[in-house]
């Protein structure tokens, strides 16, 4: 793979500018100098600048204890290792190699050069503060825009732009454009080197490419950001994360201006978070539907370029799922703002109604909600087909997974059942190709883990077409594919256990047969040493009965280990079932048998050959003694009693021995009781580890348990440290005596190796407990949350349907509800990368991954139940006539009838004029109430009519007679009290006149009779008597 090469160059490069630094040879080949993992070592005791012991050996054993010492360091300084073990690095596994060394360099180099602005900042993504970075320092120069940490670098223009902002006066930046891409590659290294002090970890032949390393252009790029002035700030990073999909043209005059894209975002993404307050009620004036209206066309035209801006329909899986959730959304956000747009046009239809508009004035209008209406439909009708055309494609890719998976799993269930009918291996050498062979099997179900993983997470849509039984079809190819998935990774490991047992048990069987080997040729040797006649004196005699009684004491200690190893080599027999492979353990067993017989034989045999040349010489009293000893010496050979004890005559010189068989008697005991605890302490820990997770288990016994060991291991420590001490002097000292020290070496390391793995155990047990105390904090949260949302279950079923609740109330409770469930959200992200971060450990148990995918889709669930029950329940209200509509109508009702009753009292008793006009003032009176309820009856007019859309066909009918019936009263009413006003107006209006003439009448009779009463007439006067007529009139 390509972009391996460039990160081998480049790792090794910066491994070997860390290594120039200490003095350190370098690396030539990266994949094999690794591989013992001395190097690695190396490397790390200058990164953590503590000293890292080393094995001294050179074999496979030496170079994983070094390995793992590796990984434990990586560990201990929280460098996460996904999948990587010791047996990689030793098989010298390019892949993973590469990857451990990204896990070392993104810790020390990446992280640790950013640590505190990461801290200032609070962010924990490296790369995006490195961007950020990189963007602010490259903002003045239009020919750079960095998107990435691929293609962007390419033609050299943005390392060079990096260095040249706080650099300018190392070089012309005029002079870089008009270099090809390699010359400004070169340009920039060579001056970061020769001024900055920067290794060139890149080639520009690697850089200058279609698509060039991530991860080496940001280990170079951190390197530049360790030496250069660091500024960055939150706009800065906001900035980025607007960066996927936005923005990917640059302004006219090829200056990225990303400042102007930030406030456009944030302008555009405060209007389209939530619908404009003015349209909620829209005031019958043309101000407020000119506010409401442009507030509904700014969120319009931002939603319209949101949608013109989502990327075409991918033909990856992945990446649809994220167009298809990213696409929901914006669907979401159109169904929240439809209200906007319908109130913004029943608006507009109102004012036109009330016919107060000018021409022009109604003219823009009737134009304003034709554009507004057709750019509405239009983006829902187009939305809709993405959204059809993001499930059909969604549907096909998921399908074709389905199929590529159940394909692979046939093609490897073949191999399995291939492998399975295989014998093990005849030889460690072909069981090695055997372990080659499964770990393929592997690496092939690792990478085969990212598809399934897709799978875990399929995206299911159910519509009209489908129905309920595509999903339950789908659902059950899943669960086959899933049991047939977990039935290959069982198999898998459990084959891997069973080979590695196998191997480690084989590779020890033939370490110990060469070790019992080379013992055997240096005492057959030694035997043949001894000599058995013609002694010089008694002192040549005394040297050579002890050689045969050290002999003879080696031999009884060492026959505890030919046992051993005829145990052994059984067990490896009896695993590998291979006739051919247990014949040759056994024959090789035997021919160890046999020599050991032989040599035990050949003993008895100098034993009696020196007895015989004692008798000859007729020795002295001391001679004898030594003679006796001998024959001791012929009687326990023969009887080959290992344990016990031949004092052997010593020679004068030698007064030691004694103290040194005390000493080797007390390294004995100590050695014994070190090795009973390491047995009882494995089984314990045995017995103490988790072999199976659960989702709930109790752990405090396990933890109890494994302190108690934790506390005798450190008591036993400084016994250990004693035992060590004493084992070197009595190395030592055996040395300098001539004696073997193969069974004091052989227990120590036995030791030595005992210890190694109790501790490895113990943290591997408490590393397990951890993870299951993870696992049940985790499903405790899950519990609490599940528990939430079966109580919103339990209110679906037994109060969302409540009878003795009116609608309104009902839709308020169902909002509560729903707002609550909501409200977990929070909850709900934390359980997620919970799940994440326990299922990215090495072999995860299933259910940890099932129970939060059964568990989210049954919140989804109450969730989508909630929400219809609201849809529901909102709509049942605004079909029912608000309460206010009915309390009002009922007020108006009241109130005509009222009115009716004084207007009927009115024209009853108008005897005089005074009652006529009060009755005229009465009249008047009841009129002006009646025409103060003019607005009221408008206002139920409206709501009438926003009734007769929503509501039921027999609601609706009922409160239209209703509304008619009461407005067909105010009418008459109205009616009949304007014609009595203007009757009683007409009334009195004569009654005025008819008295001021009643009183003119009234004052000319009164004068007429003061006349005639005054007066007499003249008679037989005409003219007189016709005078006094013209005076009265």
């Amino acid at each position: 793979d390509e972009h391996n090469d460039v990160q081998k160059k480049t790792f090794t490069k910066w491994i070997n500018a860390r290594f120039s630094k200490s003095g350190k040879p370098p690396v030539k080949d990266m994949f094999t100098d690794l591989k013992d993992g001395r190097k690695l070592l190396d490397l790390l005791e200058g990164l953590t600048g503590k000293s890292l012991p080393k094995e001294r050996g050179s074999t496979r054993v030496h170079a994983l204890n070094n390995v793992n010492r590796v990984l434990q360091v990586l560990h201990q300084n929280n460098v996460e290792l996904v999948n990587i073990g010791g047996t990689d690095i030793v098989d010298g596994n390019h892949k993973l190699t590469l990857g451990l060394l990204w896990s070392i360099i993104l810790h020390w180099q990446v992280k640790d050069v950013m640590k505190n602005i990461m801290s200032d900042l609070q962010q924990t993504n490296s790369e995006k503060i490195l961007l950020s970075w990189v963007r602010q320092s490259t903002r003045p120069y239009s020919q750079v825009n960095v998107l990435n940490f691929t293609t962007s670098w390419a033609d050299g223009l943005a390392f060079n732009a990096v260095i040249h902002r706080h650099k300018p006066e190392l070089f012309s930046w005029d002079k870089v454009i008009k270099m090809s891409p390699v010359e400004r590659l070169e340009h920039a290294f060579s001056i970061a080197k020769n001024h900055l002090g920067i290794e060139k970890l890149l080639d520009p032949e690697d850089v200058a490419v279609q698509l060039p390393d991530k991860k080496s252009i940001i280990m170079y790029l951190t390197s530049l950001f360790e030496v250069l002035p660091k500024q960055v700030t939150m706009e800065d990073i906001r900035e980025v994360e607007t960066l996927p999909r936005r923005y990917k043209q640059e302004c006219e005059d090829g200056e990225f201006n990303m400042q102007q894209a930030v406030a456009l975002e944030e302008e555009q993404g405060s209007s389209r978070a939530e619908t404009p307050s003015t349209v909620t009620e829209v005031d019958m004036d043309l101000d407020s539907y000119q506010v409401a209206l442009e507030e509904v066309l700014t969120w319009l035209l931002s939603a319209e370029d949101a949608f013109r801006e989502q990327e075409e329909i991918s033909g990856d899986v992945e990446e649809v799922k994220e167009q298809f959730s990213t696409h929901e959304g914006f669907m979401m956000e159109l169904t929240a703002h439809q209200s906007s747009v319908g109130s913004v046009l029943q608006a507009g239809n109102q004012l036109v109604a009330q016919g107060n508009l000018s021409p022009e004035e109604e003219f823009e209008i009737q134009e304003q909600m034709l554009l507004l209406n057709s750019r509405w439909e239009e983006l829902r009708v187009e939305s809709m087909d993405r959204q059809s055309r993001l499930h059909d494609m969604l549907m096909e890719l998921q399908k074709q997974q389905l199929q590529q998976l159940s394909d692979w799993l046939t093609v490897t269930e073949e191999r399995i059942q291939k492998m399975e009918s295989q014998l093990l291996a005849e030889d460690l050498e072909s069981l090695q190709k055997q372990l080659e062979e499964h770990k393929s099997l592997q690496s092939d179900l690792e990478t085969e883990q990212v598809k399934v993983n897709s799978l875990t997470h399929m995206v299911v849509i159910v519509d009209e077409s489908s129905g309920e039984s595509a999903t339950a079809v789908l659902e059950e190819q899943l669960q086959r594919l899933g049991e047939r998935w977990t039935a290959v990774c069982r198999w898998t490991e459990e084959r891997r256990v069973k080979l590695q047992e196998v191997q480690l048990l084989w590779q020890e069987l033939l370490e110990e047969q060469c070790l019992l080997k080379a013992w055997l040729t240096e005492k057959e040797e030694a035997l043949s040493k001894v000599q058995t006649s013609n002694f010089k004196d008694q002192t040549d005699l005394s040297v050579n009965v002890r050689k045969l009684a050290i002999l003879k004491e080696d031999m009884g200690m060492k026959r505890q280990t030919l046992d051993q190893l005829n145990e052994l080599g059984q067990d490896v027999a009896q695993i590998l079932g291979n006739g051919r492979a247990s014949r040759k353990i056994d024959q090789d067993q035997e021919e160890l048998t046999q020599r050991w017989d032989s040599l035990v034989q050949k003993l008895e045999d100098y034993s009696n050959q020196v007895t015989q040349a004692v008798g000859s010489v007729g020795m002295s009293q001391v001679s004898q003694k030594t003679a006796a000893g001998t024959t001791q010496l012929k009687e326990q050979v023969v009887v080959k009693q290992s344990r016990q004890e031949l004092p052997p005559p010593p020679p004068p010189k030698k007064r030691q021995i004694p103290g040194d068989s005390e000493a080797k008697k007390k390294f004995e005991a100590e050695s014994a009781e070190l090795l009973n605890w390491i047995s009882k302490s494995k089984s314990a820990i045995q017995a103490t580890d988790i072999k199976e997770y659960k989702k709930m288990r109790e752990t405090s016994n396990m933890k109890e348990k494994l302190k108690v060991i934790e506390k005798e291991r450190v008591e036993k420590s400084q016994k250990l440290d004693e035992l060590k001490r004493s084992g070197h002097i009595l190395l030592d000292q055996m040395g300098k005596e001539g004696l073997s020290t193969v069974d004091i070496k052989s227990v120590m390391e036995k030791i030595l190796s005992g210890w190694k793995d109790v501790v490895q155990h113990l943290e591997e047990v408490a590393r397990k407990i951890k993870y299951q105390e993870d696992i049940n904090a985790y499903f405790k949260e899950m519990s609490e949350l599940e528990k939430t949302v079966i109580e919103k279950d339990g209110w679906l079923k037994n109060d969302a349907s409540s009878a003795s609740q009116p609608s309104a109330v009902l839709k308020d409770l169902c909002h509560r509800e729903l707002t609550h469930l909501l409200s977990l959200s929070p909850q709900l992200e934390h359980l997620k990368a919970t799940c994440k971060a326990l299922t990215s450990q090495p072999m995860p148990p299933n259910f940890i991954q099932e129970s939060l995918n059964g568990f989210l889709d049954h919140f989804k669930l109450t969730r989508q139940k909630l929400e219809e029950c609201h849809q529901q329940l909102k709509k049942e209200t605004e079909s029912q006539p608000s309460q206010a509509y009915v309390d009002s109508l009922q007020r108006l009702k009241d109130t005509l009838s009222e009115l009716e009753r004084r207007q009927q009292s009115i024209a009853s008793g108008l005897s005089d004029p005074s009652k006529v006009e009060k009755a005229l003032q009465q009249a008047k009176t009841v009129c002006e109430t009646l025409e103060a309820q003019k607005p009221n009856v408008d206002k139920l007019a409206e709501e009438t009519k926003a009734l007769e859309k929503h509501a039921a066909l027999d609601i609706k009918k009922f409160y239209t007679q209703e509304f008619k019936q009461m407005q067909g009263h105010w009418d008459k009413l109205k009616l009949k009290i304007s014609k009595d006003v203007k009757l009683l107006e007409e009334i009195t209006s004569k009654l005025r006149i008819f008295e001021a003439d009643s009183k003119v009448v009234q004052k000319w009779m009164d004068g007429v009779k003061d006349f005639l009463m005054t007066e007499k007439a003249v008679q037989g006067d005409t003219e007189g008597l016709q005078r006094q007529l013209d005076q009265c009139t």
